[in-house]
């Protein structure tokens, strides 16, 4: 039996991929084929909440004692790994440099968009994932990532071989039943396209309205689920948002209510510059809603054949966005059930948690 440690410390912070994904795995482990021979300890800022969210018998919950993300590497992981006697370590984007060079560490890349998409990132934030990402991928027994694309990066830039890539594919949100009022609050928005995502540049909000504003002939809405991020960027574009007409701006939605949001919706709009997944495509293709999008980075991985793609740098893509809202507002885009089940397959929960097992074992 080993004793495996698995970083949590996004569980405290805002929602995003990272976060999502590590919810999806600590719910799977407990059904994966091996998980049980292990004893596995979950490191969070409230052991006492994630015992409560993941009460598997063999979980164990552990406090991270500070906050401080260098502390954190420099100083809390070598000590916990002594006092705890882990055999082996899973963190996302970044390792532990001082554990020891026996001591198998498991790291999870979701993107390397820092490299790909620099101009998204402030310097110091860029350069410091460049050194850090890159360092823990060559110490890493295995490196563990959530689509095809975002692993050929990996080995393309950082020359780790491909049988220490392990896929461990992003699934759809986990989202409760919508109550009947949910329904009902999110009918009395329709028509109505959807976007979710954290408000910064790289998620090109400005192109989803713009294409949509095409729409407010049929009073369609644009119903915008996310918070501010990027600090001056994101606060730009929520001001935007409140001037402009026919857009609704929910920063906090409850999980039953978003799964009302992506059932009703005309159609999901993700025109992202740059992604490593896009979990909102394949949450509303979950549910049959059309999806239009980019074709940047993992996103057709994603979305299949189901999605209607567009170019975002195109010189026309708005007018390009526009034709498709034209079409899905009609009723034209809706996916072939069938096809959408066949598609989810490869996207089914318990895949990212067997990658974890098969990683650590």
């Amino acid at each position: 039996m080993g004793r495996i440690g698995i970083d949590a410390h996004v569980l405290d912070g805002k929602y995003q991929g990272s976060r999502s994904w590590l919810e999806n795995v600590l719910d799977h482990i407990p059904a994966t084929a091996g998980a049980a021979a292990h004893e596995w300890v979950i490191y969070s800022a409230d052991p006492t909440a994630t015992a409560r969210r993941f009460p598997w018998p063999r979980y164990r919950h552990a406090l991270i004692t500070t906050q401080d993300s260098i502390a954190r590497l420099m100083v809390f992981w070598p000590t916990a790994r002594r006092r705890d006697r882990l055999d082996a370590l899973v963190t996302q984007y970044v390792s532990p440099p001082l554990v020891g060079p026996r001591f198998r560490q498991v790291v999870v890349i979701h993107d390397v968009l820092f490299e790909s998409d620099p101009q998204f990132f402030p310097k110091a934030m860029r350069w410091r994932l460049r050194l850090l990402c890159r360092l823990s991928a060559a110490r890493a027994a295995v490196v563990l990532t959530v689509s095809r694309h975002a692993a050929g990066e990996i080995a393309h830039r950082y020359g780790v071989p491909e049988d220490r890539i392990l896929l461990a594919p992003n699934a759809p949100g986990a989202l409760p039943a919508p109550s009947a009022d949910d329904f009902a609050a999110a009918g009395g928005l329709a028509p109505f396209l959807l976007w979710v995502g954290r408000l910064e540049p790289r998620k090109n909000l400005p192109l989803a309205l713009a294409a949509t504003q095409a729409a407010r002939g049929a009073g369609a809405r644009l119903v915008v689920v996310g918070r501010e991020d990027h600090g001056p960027a994101g606060a730009a574009m929520a001001a935007q948002l409140a001037q402009t007409p026919g857009v609704v701006h929910l920063r906090d939605v409850a999980p039953p209510r978003l799964a009302a949001l992506y059932a009703t919706a005309a159609a999901l709009v993700f025109p992202s510059l740059g992604e490593g997944f896009g979990i909102p495509v394949i949450e509303a293709l979950s549910v049959g809603t059309a999806v239009i999008a980019s074709n940047r980075g993992a996103i057709p991985e994603a979305g299949g054949r189901l999605a209607r793609y567009i170019d975002p740098a195109a010189p026309d893509a708005a007018a390009q966005m526009a034709a498709l809202v034209a079409q899905a507002l009609a009723g034209g885009l809706r996916p072939d059930p069938a096809a959408c089940a066949a598609h989810l397959a490869a996207f089914h929960p318990r895949r990212a948690a067997e990658a974890v097992v098969a990683a650590v074992r």
